[in-house]
């Protein structure tokens, strides 16, 4: 069991979301890293389709958990995982490569189908919201 989490989109750092500001407060910032994949925008939020070997790269940060399995059960709620077969969203082990550095296992949510969506090109959600925001906002 992975004591990491990999988030990529609305739990980053740099999210205002209270969820992220609960993850800030209950773990401890790793670095930045990249996990072979795919990233799509669903609108308000991302959804990855990791997939080892993948050219493409999905950006996103490492989260030391340790074992605050209230921590990771909340985390789970906020990504809508009952264990139903009908979620969204499966929570899954994945390989970082660290910005810094090395690699570690982390879990990660993942999308359990793949979607019909948008490809973020750049894999980083942050960076692609900035991006059409300043488009949006040029008349």
């Amino acid at each position: 069991m992975s004591e990491h989490i990999f988030v990529y989109g609305t739990l980053r750092s740099e999210s205002t979301h209270p969820m992220a500001a609960r993850l800030r407060t209950g773990a401890k910032l790793i670095g930045k890293g990249k996990v072979a994949g795919h990233l799509y925008d669903l609108g308000a939020y991302p959804g990855a389709v990791f997939a080892s070997g993948e050219r493409g790269c999905i950006i996103g940060e490492v989260f030391r958990i340790g074992a605050n399995a209230k921590l990771l059960a909340g985390l789970d709620s906020y990504e809508g995982i009952t264990g139903a077969e009908d979620d969204m969203w499966a929570r899954v082990l994945v390989e970082v490569r660290l910005d810094h550095g090395g690699t570690v296992e982390a879990w990660a949510y993942g999308l359990k189908a793949m979607p019909r969506a948008r490809v973020i090109g750049t894999g980083d959600f942050i960076a692609d919201r900035r991006l059409h925001r300043r488009k949006a906002a040029i008349p």
